[in-house]
């Protein structure tokens, strides 16, 4: 149920910086998370989903959307 639906729907501060640099995540069978550029062969993983997006962008030199 959408609560004020005549409101578009902006995403998180973290989703938008994420799609501005083709950053994807994706949960494994054994419940890990992995952090991957898209078209790129650089990925990273954690136990968290945050972690493993925290840890590709500190992998890439990438500044995090909070900085």
């Amino acid at each position: 149920m959408n609560l004020f639906p005549d409101l578009p729907e902006e995403p998180s501060p973290r989703l938008k910086w994420m799609q501005e640099r083709n950053i994807h995540t994706l949960k494994t069978k054994d419940n890990q998370w992995v952090a991957y550029k898209s078209e790129t062969q650089h990925s990273f993983r954690h136990e968290n989903e945050i972690d493993a997006v925290v840890g590709l962008a500190k992998k890439l030199k990438i500044k995090l959307w909070q900085e």
